[in-house]
This record gives structure tokens, sequence and C-alpha cells, in this order.
């Protein structure tokens, strides 16, 4: 997988910003990506140098628009904890 497509968007959240002090930030991921991936695509597109990796699977809601029924999609989210003294300074 390129490291390009692995990494698809990072989550802005109040969470998100309040996690960010403890250097750890948030990624919505391919959802075929697995932890050493991500981890190769954030040190080598950044610079730095990650202490870990958790992912979260996120399954989508289910809901109702003017009587229709849907479903929002599902997707996979990675929180990355940088080592100490390391960000993100392009983001």
């Amino acid at each position: 997988m390129d490291k390009w497509s692995i990494l698809k968007e990072r989550v802005i959240s109040e969470k998100a910003f309040i996690a960010q002090e403890d250097g750890k930030y948030v990624f919505v991921v391919d959802k075929n990506a697995n932890k050493p991936e991500i981890k190769k695509a954030i040190e080598e597109l950044f610079g730095v140098e990650v202490e870990k990796v958790n992912i979260i699977n996120v399954k989508g809601k289910r809901k109702v628009f003017r009587g229709i029924k849907g479903k929002r999609p599902s997707y996979k989210k990675a929180i990355v904890t940088l080592k100490e003294g390391q960000t993100l300074k392009e983001l």
C-alpha cells in the first residue's frame, strides 16, 4: 500500500485538539491499513518518530432523512502518539 493512500484526512474535533497537547494526532486512515503501515507512513511523510499507534474501527450510524432510511459509511481512525518532544509542524 502506498504511503500517500494510507492517510485519508486529519480528524478535526475538540477532543482531537486536546489530545494534540499530549503529542497525539488523530487521522482517518484506509480500512485495509495496519499499525506498522500507518507508523511507517507518518514517519516518512512528516519526518517524526512514532511511539505507538492505536486503531479504532468506527461503525456508520443509521439515519432517517425525510422518511428514507440510510446509513453513514464506516471508517477506520488512528491515534498516533509521537515520541517526547516531537510535533507535526505541517498540520
